[in-house]
């Protein structure tokens, strides 16, 4: 077989086979990589927020990095659902969260392992100078900035959780409120400061279950600022904590759900007096359900997704799951059978023909198309004939304006002598002008074309 496709002998390829090859490599290579990037980007977390990786004043990252000093696992989920499945989850949503989203990361996970949820109080802002330097306005800078992740309080906003524990009301005092007078442990065996002594976050009520709070920490006047509730859970170390005497449930395969209401009992701000650390880590403790003494028995896990961390599924992942599963094969499929197409042709592209063709051919083969269509070959027989004998008289020097029979008498004669035998011009015109066959047209009028040809050649030589 020939090794080129019918078109223009100049139509080279445009790209070699290597470089094609190189082309599809590297946009299949970038279009991975833009799936892998917004798959995999994930929202900053020195924003100052109320989470484990904040570390602002609101932050937990204080809590988060106290507990891993004790030799603890601790890790910082951005996926609802992506936690160890015996971890602590430690769930710190925005005041604003979707009470239903909450409430499914929190009963999912109980399935599995225990539940602490912290409601926010503060509403905080990241510094815009570094507090510890002094302002002087002699520093052409401006002031310093601050540490990347701190923050001041500016104003405070309860949690308005609609469709998580809808039966349990939450109350924050405002700065002219009654004193707390600090917090103490449901036990006794410990107190300590709060932060600010009357803007105190604190809860009562029930669960969904009609199963009420348990204290854990109360303010002076009593007012409950963490708890867990009674709902049949063999919860002993917790019990312990509230000071009971008698567990408040039998049943084992269950896990707490622990509401530290105030948040200055595990933020920062609170983290920064020593006996409300000590209380942290025994709240924690209680919370895992560590035996006295086992410092590592459970891992700890933050939910950021909540805190408005949360990352998106990885669409490169999510490619190779099904449903998509199926979709992505028939793609890299698809593919592969273009780039072996592409590679496996012969010869440059065909490039098709124009709609309208140009020149002297493209006019006579139109002009034959048409008369064909038209049915009308039947009357060109006699001036082809004409044209011939006219351009025969030109070539042979005969005289014109002369008979028509005596012409091709003369040029009958010229025929003879030259080409013994072959069919006279006469009968070959006459032949032409009386045939009606579009067969027998061109048959005769190739005939004419022959003996012309031959008695212009001899002419000339």
């Amino acid at each position: 077989m020939n090794g080129r496709m019918n078109g223009s002998p100049g139509n080279s390829a445009p790209f070699g086979p290597r470089a094609m090859v190189a082309l599809v490599c590297v946009g299949f290579i970038a279009f991975v990589a833009l799936l892998a990037a917004m798959g995999t980007r994930e929202p900053r977390a020195d924003n100052g927020g109320a989470h484990g990786l904040g570390k602002g004043i609101s932050g937990y990252a204080a809590l988060a990095a106290m507990l891993s000093a004790e030799g603890r696992t601790v890790d910082f989920t951005r996926m609802p659902g992506s936690a160890e499945a015996n971890a602590l989850l430690i769930v710190t949503p925005l005041a604003w969260a979707d009470g239903k989203d909450i409430a499914q990361v929190v009963n999912r996970h109980r399935l599995t392992g225990p539940v602490l949820v912290v409601t926010p109080k503060w509403q905080a802002v990241p510094l815009t100078s570094d507090p510890r330097v002094t302002p002087s306005r002699w520093n052409p800078f401006g002031a310093p900035k601050p540490p990347r992740g701190w923050s001041t309080v500016v104003g405070t906003e309860p949690p308005e959780w609609k469709g998580f524990l809808d039966r349990t009301s939450v109350r924050l005092e405002q700065p002219g409120g009654p004193p707390a007078h600090g917090w103490r442990s449901a036990d006794g065996q410990s107190s300590g400061p709060l932060p600010d002594d009357h803007v105190v976050l604190s809860g009562q009520g029930e669960d969904d279950g009609h199963h009420g709070i348990t204290p854990l920490v109360t303010s002076a006047d009593g007012r409950v600022l963490a708890g867990y509730f009674a709902d049949g859970g063999a919860y002993p170390a917790l019990d312990r904590m509230a000071g009971l005497t008698a567990p408040t449930g039998e049943d084992r395969d269950m896990h707490p759900l622990v509401i530290v209401f105030e948040p200055d009992l595990l933020d920062n701000m609170g983290l920064a007096d020593r006996q409300t650390g000590l209380l942290a880590d025994r709240l924690i403790r209680a919370a895992a359900g560590d035996a006295e003494g086992d410092a590592a028995a459970r891992p700890i896990a933050f939910d950021l997704s909540l805190a408005g961390l949360g990352q998106p599924r990885n669409l490169l992942s999510l490619a190779f799951q099904p449903p998509f599963l199926a979709a992505t094969i028939c793609l890299i499929l698809a593919a592969a059978a273009s780039i072996w197409l592409g590679l496996a042709r012969f010869g440059p592209a065909l490039v098709a023909a124009p709609a309208i063709a140009s020149g002297k051919v493209a006019l006579v083969t139109g002009s034959a198309e048409l008369i064909l269509r038209a049915r009308r070959h039947h009357l060109i027989g006699a001036p082809y004939a004409e044209a011939a004998r006219e351009r025969l008289i030109a070539a042979l020097g005969l005289p014109r304006r002369r008979p028509e029979a005596e012409t091709d008498a003369a040029i009958d004669r010229i025929l003879e002598t030259r080409m013994p035998g072959t069919i006279p011009f006469s009968t070959a015109a006459h032949q032409l002008g009386s045939a009606r066959r579009a067969h027998d047209i061109a048959a005769a009028a190739a005939q004419i074309h022959r003996i012309e040809r031959a008695l212009v050649t001899m002419r000339k030589a």
